[in-house]
């Protein structure tokens, strides 16, 4: 019932899991597949995680009905932040569905505009573009940051501005990166390297299995595309570009980053 809003907390779905399932059910209307509730089980649970997902596998809705069903449950300040603020604002948008889907849970809202949305337990959900230089971060701070796309976020960026935003929770802010093998920065490292992530990889094995793609679909990808795209777009690897003449690490090690000049 709606009430029971003002009654749950965290701690009694991190007691009951299914209770997250049905609540998602109830006041969302998502029904996750089995993978999406690996994933938000992790979610629930730790603090670091990260999704390493095929295409087009329903990653965005599982982060967006997580990000909605955080902030009604207690208040919450969740920022979203990816290269572009196209990519933020489609993230954005699924949580904007969510949140608006049902009267009982829109009239809760008390701002909504193309990037921000607030709620009157002062639960605050905004998305931004990391941009090239990260400024248009800066000065917030969260519980949750959400890195949309984070294989195309740089490692200065995401290290000396996205991961202070949690600073002042101390053990309890939370960073969920998701998105498809790109270049080896951080994402690859949160996958492979850094112990304190909790990683949840979703290939197009998975999505056959709920029928979220079909083995019509897959087979022909195969056919149309290249073995390495066909790797990182559905088998969700981290693969070296084979036609590249210099190693990535060696062109990673070259890279300097530049300020802008401002226009005239």
């Amino acid at each position: 019932m709606p009430e029971d809003l003002n009654k749950l907390t965290l701690n009694d779905f991190r007691k009951d899991p299914e209770l997250m399932f049905s609540f998602l059910d109830f006041f969302l209307g998502f029904k996750p597949y089995n993978y999406q509730k690996k994933f938000l089980l992790a979610c629930l649970k730790t603090n670091r995680i990260v999704g390493k997902w095929c295409r087009q596998s329903g990653k965005s809705t599982t982060v967006a009905a997580y990000c909605a069903f955080r902030c009604l449950i207690q208040p919450t300040t969740i920022i979203i932040t990816a290269p572009t603020l196209t990519h933020s604002s489609e993230l954005y948008s699924k949580i904007r569905t969510f949140m608006t889907s049902k009267e009982f849970i829109k009239q809760k809202i008390t701002r909504l505009t193309q990037t921000e949305l607030t709620i009157n337990n002062n639960s605050r959900i905004k998305a931004l573009p990391s941009g090239v230089e990260g400024k248009s971060i800066r000065g917030f701070t969260a519980d949750v940051t959400i890195e949309e796309e984070a294989g195309l976020i740089n490692d200065e960026i995401n290290n000396k501005i996205i991961m202070p935003l949690i600073a002042s929770k101390k053990d309890e802010g939370q960073v969920i990166k998701i998105g498809t093998p790109e270049t080896k920065n951080h994402f690859y490292r949160s996958c492979f390297i850094d112990p304190t992530f909790s990683v949840i990889n979703i290939t197009w094995r998975d999505c056959v299995s709920e029928g979220q793609y079909t083995q019509a679909f897959v087979d022909e990808q195969k056919r149309n595309i290249t073995d390495v795209e066909f790797e990182t777009e559905y088998e969700a690897n981290f693969i070296e570009v084979l036609s590249s003449f210099f190693p990535l690490p060696l062109v990673q090690s070259s890279m300097v980053n530049y300020k802008l000049m401002e226009t005239l």
